[in-house]
């Protein structure tokens, strides 16, 4: 049986390493299609049914036409080096965070999206010196002290307890960001999808 699965870049490893071990030991019968896309064209496949359940990271859903079969509130904050002089700091400024070098996700993308978004409030933007899509690489590259970030807490989680980094807020930020897994009202749940759906919802969120 396949099972078609949409999600964002940032989100496939984590999915991938979390349960399709599991599926694939308990449910060889499951095929698994992951595709990656950005919020709007997860949508988009939903509607034209051409992904069976979508996996997103970001401002909570509320949309009638879909129904949330799981979903988790997920930390996000700023991230320096260790050894940066923002890292005896406790939350950051405006005027700190435009003197940065910044490597973020793409413009457009999710908490990428929430940064932007409440820096236009001020009429303020920054111009990231690295765009890419691999959120654990980016840590990584801070880790390197070449630059800071704006990560999910599940990402920088080893970083951060091996103390090559340092989270922070901001002032007056308060980023919203949330792992769903959701699918069509519309569609038939068949059991192999629903197996799925709890195999997500349990060793996933």
């Amino acid at each position: 049986t396949l099972i078609r699965v949409a999600t964002s870049d940032s989100l496939s490893a984590s999915l991938l390493y979390e349960c399709f071990p599991y599926i694939r030991e308990k449910h060889p019968n499951i095929h698994i299609e992951l595709t990656t896309a950005g919020t709007e064209d997860l949508f988009r496949m939903l509607d034209h049914n051409e992904a069976d359940i979508v996996c997103t990271l970001d401002n909570h859903i509320y949309n009638t036409s879909y129904r949330i079969k799981g979903e988790k509130k997920v930390g996000l904050h700023f991230i320096v080096p260790a050894r940066s002089p923002l890292a005896d700091k406790d939350s950051l400024s405006t005027e700190d965070i435009l003197e940065q070098d910044w490597l973020l996700t793409e413009k457009g993308m999710s908490y990428r999206r929430l940064l932007d978004e409440w820096l236009a409030k001020a009429s303020l933007e920054v111009r990231p010196v690295l765009e890419a899509g691999q959120a654990d690489l980016l840590c990584s590259l801070v880790e390197m002290e070449l630059g800071c970030s704006f990560l999910p807490d599940y990402i920088t989680e080893d970083a951060e307890k091996q103390g090559t980094i340092k989270r922070l807020t901001a002032k007056g930020f308060e980023p919203d960001l949330w792992k769903q897994i959701l699918h069509h009202r519309e569609k038939w749940v068949s059991p192999s999808m629903q197996t799925v759906l709890r195999i997500m919802t349990e060793r996933w969120l």
